[in-house]
């Protein structure tokens, strides 16, 4: 079951290896964000039926910035450390 807070997975398309936290739920919709590409005040739409649900949730309560948000599913392992070597 997919609610709010919930750490869900696209199932196809050009997302489908990126994690999202569910902002707001809807009927059969939800709103996604990630603090990257898809920020918190322009989160994502979706439909539930497209979505995998990991099995892991967030409190929003705490996640109130992007940054926040980012740091949160990195140290749950769902998002990957970029680091950047000098040449």
């Amino acid at each position: 079951m997919i609610k709010t807070g919930s750490i869900v997975r696209p199932i196809a398309g050009r997302n489908q290896d990126r994690f999202f936290v569910v902002i707001q739920t809807d009927a059969d919709c939800v709103l996604l964000s990630d603090g990257r590409r898809r920020k918190l005040n322009h989160p994502k739409r979706k439909k539930q039926k497209h979505l995998e649900d990991t099995g892991y949730t967030l409190d929003l309560l705490k996640l109130t910035t992007d940054k926040q948000l980012r740091k949160a599913l990195t140290s749950l392992g769902f998002c990957k450390v970029q680091t950047f070597q000098k040449p």
